[in-house]
């Protein structure tokens, strides 16, 4: 559904505003979604020579053919992407707070070990949660690893970089945190389908409220994307809890170091889905999306405490 609203847009741009022919086909990568967000700005601006100037720069990314492979690991600035792309991409990473402002080359012996360990690590849970790993490469394109030079982040997603993420590998310090990094990021990615025709949270986004994951005020759509976030990590972690083959997936681990983790962040989904319920201004499908979220934690922390 995607592919096709973003290659309409590109025919529209294309064909009704810039008078082109239509090319053979259009990209739809992470970057071609970028390029698409900007075509968006300037439209909503009226400013046909910015949609002009964007076109004629980024061509050859709307046209250039999609890459097979699904959950494709790229260490930013690999020639596995053109410039352009990681112009497109960095424009989109670009966050509210300054922490994705200025992607940079990760240490290349991190990206090296982080190129093998993930497919190694989605290989192993595709054996013991099969819908899990199926999901996360149905969602996810390309996983690109990147720094910044505070190096705060542990990874990013955006709508208008559509099937991408970030992955600080600075921030892995096991693979617990990096399965934990990869689920976290597609979750972001599942809820963005939700916005495609809704708008899910209808709160002012200059209105500030508290929130669970970072220490300034945030809008209420930053509140209940953490909510729903912390909601499909804990059921993830419960379902891998659950099927007793944790090590099969993660090796050995500390003592407690899941339960710990589910323990924190069903307080932090709890914090978040107060301030939702007393504050939040939600569409039906928001409501739905939140309250199946909340049941769904319910019922992993009565699991949790019953084993």
């Amino acid at each position: 559904m995607l592919e096709r609203r973003l290659h309409a847009a590109f025919d529209h741009v294309a064909c009704d505003v810039l008078g082109e022919a239509r090319p053979g086909a259009w990209s739809s990568s992470p970057s071609a979604h970028a390029a698409q967000a900007l075509f968006r700005e300037a439209a909503v601006a009226g400013d046909v020579a910015r949609i002009r100037n964007l076109y004629d720069d980024f061509r050859a990314v709307l046209t250039k053919a999609g890459a097979t492979a699904r959950a494709q690991v790229i260490a930013w600035g690999d020639d596995a992407l053109a410039g352009a792309e990681y112009d497109l991409l960095q424009s989109a990473f670009r966050d509210d707070i300054g922490l994705t402002a200025q992607l940079v080359a990760p240490d290349p012996a991190r990206a090296a070990a982080l190129k093998f360990a993930i497919p190694a690590l989605m290989d192993r849970l595709g054996a013991v949660l099969p819908l899990w790993q199926q999901e996360f490469t149905a969602l996810v394109a390309q996983i690109h690893l990147a720094e910044t030079s505070e190096g705060r982040f542990g990874g990013a997603s955006a709508f208008a970089a559509w099937g991408a993420i970030l992955v600080n590998p600075k921030a892995q310090a096991d693979d617990l945190a990096l399965l934990l990094t990869l689920i976290h990021e597609s979750s972001h990615l599942k809820l963005f389908s939700a916005y495609v025709d809704d708008e899910i949270v209808l709160n002012d986004p200059d209105e500030g409220y508290s929130s669970p994951l970072r220490h300034e005020p945030r809008p209420m759509n930053g509140i209940y994307h953490a909510a729903f976030v912390l909601a499909r990590m804990i059921c993830f972690l419960d379902d891998l809890r659950s099927s007793g083959r944790v090590t099969e997936v993660l090796g050995r681990l500390p003592e407690g170091a899941i339960e710990a983790v589910l323990e924190s962040s069903v307080e932090r989904f709890r914090a978040a889905h107060e301030v939702i319920r007393d504050h939040g201004r939600l569409t039906p499908l928001g409501r739905t999306i939140i309250d199946e979220a909340a049941a769904g934690v319910a019922a992993a922390d009565q699991a949790r405490a019953s084993a």
